[in-house]
């Protein structure tokens, strides 16, 4: 892959403070339109290429931690569909319990099991709430312009 930027974009990517940066993803943020320079690659004539499996896993989990929130509101969505499906369970098993009878109860092992799931879900719930907000935090922290000045009108030039 092979890109040209624009003298502006390469210094909105300059000003952003992260430590790990990947070049394409931001300046497809900071650019209105990106266009890939088509390159003829050779083979490699000797060595071996440093990116292996574990690498491009690494590459792709910085990729999903830097520029998205997404797994930590997964996370309490999950919670979300967790506790509800144990306060489904919850309220039928309690329904159930007084239009059965006591033979229905079973010793009370999916009672057991709904409550848990309640509890859990609950955690992870707050576990994503608290991602969501070191994520809002981790945001400021970058520094990332959030839009870029290309040209301003009927006023002095930057």
């Amino acid at each position: 892959m092979l890109r040209a930027y624009r003298r502006e974009i390469v210094q909105a990517i300059l000003r952003c403070k992260e430590i790990s940066t990947f070049v394409p993803v931001l300046a497809a943020m900071f650019a209105k339109r990106v266009t890939d320079i088509d390159v003829d690659h050779c083979a490699r004539l000797s060595g071996r290429s440093k990116y292996g499996l574990l690498r491009l896993i690494k590459l792709q989990f910085d990729l999903t931690t830097a520029f998205s929130l997404w797994p930590l509101r997964m996370v309490t969505a999950f919670g979300f569909l967790l506790a509800l499906g144990g306060l489904a369970a919850s309220v039928t098993l309690i329904s159930l319990r007084f239009l059965m009878g006591d033979e229905y109860a079973l010793e009370g092992v999916f009672t057991l099991f709904s409550v848990l799931f309640l509890f859990v879900g609950l955690q992870f719930m707050a576990l994503g709430v608290l991602g969501e907000y070191i994520g809002r935090i981790y945001s400021e922290v970058r520094g990332r312009p959030r839009y870029v000045i290309r040209k301003v009108y009927g006023g002095p030039q930057p």
